[in-house]
């Protein structure tokens, strides 16, 4: 199972209402701004330590900003 953002226009939104920048979102959770642009566009998925630090730095909970989906094809 993995994280992925539920929505990355929603997202976008949250961090302009709450003032951060992927900069300054990278900043504030000690992340690198490569890595935080990654998930903020759905390329890359936060691993659940990543997606708590942003939940709880937003003041969000999970299902506002992220959903659990199974990667498994089988």
């Amino acid at each position: 199972m993995r994280i992925r953002l539920k929505n990355r226009e929603e997202f976008k939104k949250i961090l302009l209402m709450e003032g951060y920048s992927h900069r300054g979102l990278s900043r504030k959770l000690g992340l690198s701004e490569p890595y935080v642009n990654q998930i903020a566009n759905g390329e890359r998925n936060p691993s659940a330590q990543t997606a708590k630090k942003i939940i709880e730095l937003l003041g969000k909970r999970f299902d506002d900003i992220f959903i659990i989906f199974n990667d498994n094809k089988s």
